[in-house]
């Protein structure tokens, strides 16, 4: 996501963040499903990870391994 936002500053330090309306209702319909922005924040690491995995194992092959 490439968000297109203005920053505006007060003594130095950003204080507003100005954004398309548009944008910000797909954002905010977007984060209704999480109870945290923490949850969000965990949700994007999951999928960041999925899509750089290159090699994926079943569960058998993964119990098989580990002697399970």
């Amino acid at each position: 996501m490439n968000l297109q936002v203005q920053i505006i500053q007060s003594e130095g330090e950003p204080k507003f963040a100005v954004m398309d309306y548009n944008e910000y209702k797909a954002l905010q319909e977007g984060l209704e499903s999480f109870d945290t922005i923490e949850d969000f924040v965990d949700y994007m690491y999951a999928i960041k990870s999925k899509n750089e995995t290159t090699s994926w194992h079943s569960l058998d092959e993964v119990k098989r391994e580990l002697g399970l």
